[in-house]
């Protein structure tokens, strides 16, 4: 695959799969075991990305995505991303706040055969976490 082509994919993961819910995208762009790398503070750190999306949708249905860099090499690409969403639904045990919430965050993704194979995630969970007043 070229460094355009991964992009490609990484960009579909952004638009189509997380900014219009298209999962039937996700086999496409996907395999069914991506392996994640969260740091330890992550504060959601699912197991499966069908997963992440689902109980994403449920506490945060019109989370909104902000693609500002992207970068290939080989075979990763590197989103620097930021969103906006409310939180409308169950999140980490939770009830619903109805709290408006940004966060951003750097990933990283690792392209084979035309999928996503494995991501290193980092982003403000400890800003998210403030933001919902579940702590201080």
């Amino acid at each position: 695959m070229t460094l355009e082509e991964n992009k490609a994919i990484v960009r579909r993961y952004w638009f189509d799969f997380w900014n219009e819910k298209n999962v039937a995208v996700l086999d496409e762009i996907a395999v069914e075991d991506v392996v994640f790398h969260f740091p330890p503070g992550q504060a959601h750190q699912p197991p499966t990305l069908r997963k992440w999306f689902e109980t994403a949708l449920i506490a945060f249905p019109d989370v909104f995505f902000t693609l500002h860099d992207e970068l290939a090499e080989g075979d990763k690409v590197v989103s620097r991303w930021s969103y906006e969403a409310t939180n409308t639904g169950n999140f980490l045990g939770r009830e619903t706040t109805s709290i408006r919430v940004q966060d951003q965050g750097i990933d990283i993704f690792r392209i084979e055969n035309g999928k996503i194979v494995e991501m290193w995630v980092a982003q403000d969970s400890l800003g998210l976490l403030q933001q919902l007043k579940v702590i201080q």
